[in-house]
This record gives C-alpha cells, structure tokens and sequence, in this order.
C-alpha cells in the first residue's frame, strides 16, 4: 500500500466510519457529557470539552495499539490468497448478516450479533454514570471492544498489511477521520 492511500482511509473515517461509529459509540459519549462535573468550559457554549478530548484522545491510543498488533500478528502469520479470499467472504457473509439483524429481516440474523458479557457490559454502564474526570477516558479506551462494521473493515486491512507502524497509522488515520462526528 502506499502513503496516499492513508488519505482514503482518513476519508473513510471522515464519512462512513464516523457515522457508524458514532452510532455505536456516540452514546457512550453522551451518557458521560451529561453526568460530567468538568470545569472546563467553551465560552460560547455549555459543552464541557475536557471530557470530549479525553474520550476521544483514549479511542485515538487504544485503536492505534490495536492497529500495530494486528500488524505484529499479520506480520507472524502468512495467508494464502485462496485463505484470504475464503476469509473475505465469511465477513461479507458475517456483514450481511448483520445488516439483515439491523433491518429486522429474520430472528435468524440475531445470531450474528457478538454480544460482550456481562461484567464488560455492566463496567461499561457503571463508568458511563460516573462524573469521574477518568471516566471518558476509560470509556475511550475501551470503545476498541466495541468496533462498528467500518472499524472491523480497517482492522481487516491493518491485518492484511503485515507492518505493525503502517497498521497502527491506518487505524490512527481512520479514528482521526471519526473525530469530527463525534465533535459535532
């Protein structure tokens, strides 16, 4: 791949990653704003900002770690292309699945969702309620556990190159792109 291709992703983020994750993360986000006690202020408006920059600053740190394992573990292993074209279409195949979940085609596509379990659903739902000034922050770095089909998409890719840096520079150019979303 070459460095120009960081702008594609950059854009992916921009468009539909940070639509699709802010639709899965966002709330997380929302949830910590309105039980945040940060002093910081906008002048012009009643946002806290602290708790957005550490929020996502958190995500920007995990998601690029993530990116530079996934190279470390594409650079170990070795697939063949007729492994990775069987691999692509099981995640068509789990993507399509999902999409049929979400427009609530059949109870079948139910099975598709990957659920985290209890104690990370239950820790999540106890930071989002704290008014800790960690708490975005925590919340930030866990949103890795929770990927948005975009994000498994770069994953993939990071996966797919082999180098831990160009990895983790494709997942820190996509998170990057995701910022405005979740700024506005």
């Amino acid at each position: 791949m070459q460095p120009n291709n960081l702008f594609l992703i950059f854009l992916t983020g921009l468009t539909t990653g940070g639509l699709t994750c802010l639709a899965l993360q966002g709330g997380l986000l929302a949830s910590t704003l309105a039980n945040s006690k940060s002093t910081i202020h906008d002048p012009r408006s009643k946002i806290h900002t602290l708790p957005i920059l550490s929020f996502l600053s958190a995500k920007l740190i995990s998601h690029t770690l993530l990116g530079f394992l996934l190279g470390l573990l594409g650079a170990s292993i070795s697939l063949s292309p007729i492994t990775r074209g069987w691999l692509q279409i099981a995640i068509s195949v789990y993507l399509f699945g999902i999409a049929g979940n979400l427009l609530d085609l059949h109870p079948f596509f139910r099975h598709f969702v990957i659920t985290p379990p209890k104690f990370i659903a239950r820790f999540i739902k106890n930071k989002s309620q704290s008014n800790t000034i960690f708490a975005p922050a925590i919340l930030g770095f866990i949103t890795v556990l929770i990927p948005c089909a975009t994000t498994q998409a770069m994953e993939i890719l990071a996966l797919g190159t082999g180098s831990p840096l160009y990895s983790a520079a494709i997942m820190f150019a996509f998170v990057l792109g995701t910022f405005p979303s979740f700024l506005i």
